[in-house]
């Protein structure tokens, strides 16, 4: 659609129903000359944005590929089998609250019917998921469900909104590059109250070489948050990939966060298998035990190379450590091991850790497991780790005691510093040292 504008001293100025979504103007406005009349003008073309204001909660999943119900091989269908393609079409208007009195095994038919139909959508599992949370319903693994939104289309802080579950009826896994994200937008991560997997992964070539916007103070900021109850109570593992400034400066804060289990870290120029011995000690004292390059690999192959699910997903580290959250001596840690449902959601192009498939062993990758739990109080330093081969890490530390004998100046005090409080309402001092 174009349109004119006759003038011979100033140019158009579009007005009105133009401004106003969906529109976006063109990328230029071309001057013009009219030889029979000799007048000027200028040229515009707009063009709707058709993909702008998507409904990515309601539309299914894939949309290109929503398939009608075949004919009944046996004649009429029951009307059981009417009703469940009925409410399967009109499941846009449906909330949880028309499920209250609806058991779980009419409920399961019904979503069984969606994936018949490749009309499965986000506004559909969320549904689902809030209305039969359950370990033995909804909440099983067969129901995780992953969003892969490639370009997002509406601010970063909805979708963080819109996953959040604020009665923590499903946990939120979510993977993004920090290259990526505004500061703003990476800090507001602390809103989804139900994250219980986060993974931080850049990696990806950029034409510009930015740097990972991923530092200490956006940690430090997430622990306040977390201390003070306020954020990052249901956090069991983090991922850092690719991460430049990433080093032991980790280990201050991971207490703050009562229900992590697992630290997962891989090609961090700053910490890696070759210089355990300018982290190790460090990460001991605060509880933390780093396999070595062989466990680190090997434990997180099933997960990463799951084709079941998603190749590259990483829900699959919080099903890996519910067994250890159920054993955390932390005061803070919820009281919540039964399994939830479970949603994972992928923002741009974070890197995948397809390394971890490919490559066995690697030095590129660490694998930090909590170890403040059973008798660790008791003990006041960290245990053997049971069932993960402590023969084994004891002739490694061995080994590795002659580089960790390093002198104590470069590393600093061993004890793990103690975190100024700034009070309950913290948030507005954190956002303020971003603007800098």
């Amino acid at each position: 659609m174009k349109f004119t504008s006759e003038s011979s001293n100033r140019r158009p100025l579009l007005s009105g129903p133009y401004h106003s979504a969906p529109w976006r103007p063109g990328p230029a406005i071309l001057q013009k000359y009219d030889s029979e009349s000799g007048q000027t003008y200028s040229e515009l073309e707009v063009r709707p944005n058709r993909h702008k204001y998507s409904d990515w909660i309601g539309e299914p999943k894939t949309p290109g590929m929503v398939q009608k119900p075949p004919p009944n091989e046996n004649g009429a269908r029951s009307l059981a089998g009417m009703a469940r393609i009925k409410v399967a079409t009109q499941f846009r208007n449906l909330t949880s609250e028309h499920f209250a009195t609806v058991p779980w095994s009419m409920a399961r038919r019904v979503w069984d019917q969606l994936l018949s139909m490749r009309a499965e959508s986000f506004h559909a599992w969320r549904t689902l998921a809030a209305a039969y949370p359950g370990p033995e319903e909804f909440g099983a693994r067969e129901y995780r469900y992953l969003l892969d939104i490639k370009q997002p289309l509406v601010p970063i802080t909805t979708y963080f909104n819109e996953i959040t579950s604020k009665e923590t009826k499903w946990f939120s896994c979510l993977r993004i590059s920090p290259k990526e994200m505004a500061a703003s937008s990476l800090m507001s991560i602390h809103t989804i109250t139900n994250l219980a997997v986060l993974d931080l992964s850049d990696g990806q070539v950029t034409i510009d070489n930015e740097v990972s916007k991923f530092d200490e103070r956006f940690l430090r900021s997430w622990a306040e948050l977390a201390r003070s109850r306020e954020a990052f109570q249901h956090l069991r593992v983090i991922l850092f990939g690719w991460q430049e400034h990433l080093s032991d400066w980790i280990f201050k804060y991971t207490d703050c966060f009562p229900s992590l289990c697992h630290i997962i870290i891989t090609d961090c120029p700053r910490m890696h298998q070759k210089n355990r011995a300018m982290w190790e000690l460090t990460s001991q004292a605060a509880g933390w035990e780093a396999m070595h390059a062989k466990k680190s690999a090997k434990s997180l192959r099933p997960i990463i190379g799951n084709q079941d699910f998603a190749f590259g997903s990483i829900s699959g580290c919080y099903y890996d450590s519910m067994e250890l959250f159920s054993q955390l001596v932390h005061n803070r840690r919820p009281n919540l091991a039964d399994s939830r449902p479970l949603l994972e959601l992928w923002i741009g192009n974070p890197r995948q850790w397809s390394h971890i498939v490919d490559d066995f062993p690697s030095t590129r990758t660490i694998f930090l497991e909590n170890i403040k739990r059973q008798n660790w109080k008791a003990t006041e330093g960290p245990s053997t780790g049971g069932d993960r081969e402590p023969a084994k890490r004891m002739r490694n530390q061995e080994q590795a005691a002659p580089e960790a004998a390093s002198p104590p100046s470069k590393r600093g005090s061993r004890a793990r510093p103690a975190m100024k409080s700034h009070g309950k309402n913290v948030l507005a001092d954190m956002l303020n040292e971003f603007k800098t």
